[in-house]
């Protein structure tokens, strides 16, 4: 697809960016929009960073690995910021080591976050549960602050 334009639209719940290419082509990107307002740009950068894991997760050879590691499922994240608790059901991801590190790379997000307001939260950051509720990977500001040079 070659890209022509690309759209961003705001609501109180969620911001869209909408790549349109030649031809008619589009591809939508939905997020929560959290309590940070983002500059349209920031926005766009977010949604072409979601696209790249997609693509990166879009591995042939995934049946080769372990079973354990090879099952593709749909799972909730959960985010918690300030107390209260965004849940994005529907994620599709083709193992539990791809849900570990998404889990991880948005924690490191929410803390970066936290830390452009000067804010230090404390306890669980996102964490995932697989299609029978269970918690399969989740990540806490701590282990974010651990890992920090």
């Amino acid at each position: 697809m070659e890209l022509v334009n690309t759209l961003v639209s705001r609501s109180t719940s969620e911001h869209v960016v909408k790549f349109l290419g030649e031809g008619g082509e589009a591809v939508s990107v939905t997020m929560a929009t959290g309590d940070q307002v983002r500059e349209d740009a920031e926005i766009i950068e977010k949604a072409k960073q979601m696209l790249v894991q997609i693509v990166a997760f879009d591995q042939p050879d995934v049946g080769t690995a372990a079973p354990e590691e090879s099952e593709a499922g749909v799972y909730t994240f959960e985010y918690q910021d300030h107390g209260v608790v965004r849940i994005m059901p529907g994620i599709s991801l083709p193992s539990r080591q791809a849900v570990q590190d998404e889990v991880k790379r948005s924690a490191e997000d929410l803390w970066k976050d936290a830390l452009d307001k000067l804010e230090a939260p404390v306890g669980w950051a996102v964490r995932a549960r697989d299609s029978h509720g269970e918690v399969v990977a989740t990540c806490s500001y701590e282990d974010i602050q651990l890992r920090e040079p």
